[in-house]
């Protein structure tokens, strides 16, 4: 499992893992940045109320997104505490977008 140092992916790498490898995406932006734009086919769990919805990651490979990576980082911190496997996708949708990886806009 992993210790206390959260490990992170390229988006690259992280698009491949949901395909291939069954991961999901979590994105912890804040509501108003998920609107500004997100990863298609990403859950939206703000890094303020995951603590509350844990038990629902429980037994799911995640990857943690955020705008920069910044948030993300902490979240899979507290994911990989609690026994969930989970990483950071590094530079987060400015990264992704950035890739031409698809983004949506909205709720």
């Amino acid at each position: 499992m992993f210790g206390r140092k959260s490990k992170a992916v390229d988006v690259v790498t992280a698009t491949e893992m949901v395909k291939n490898d069954g991961y999901v995406i979590v994105d912890v932006h804040t509501k108003d940045e998920w609107k500004t734009g997100h990863a298609i086919g990403a859950t939206y769990i703000s890094l303020a109320s995951l603590d509350s919805r844990l038990k629902s990651l429980e037994g799911k490979q995640v990857l943690a997104i955020c705008q920069t990576g910044s948030r993300s980082k902490r979240a899979t911190s507290i994911m990989n505490r609690h026994g969930i496997e989970a990483l950071n996708v590094k530079g987060g949708v400015n990264a992704w977008g950035h890739a031409g990886l698809p983004t949506k806009k909205g709720s």
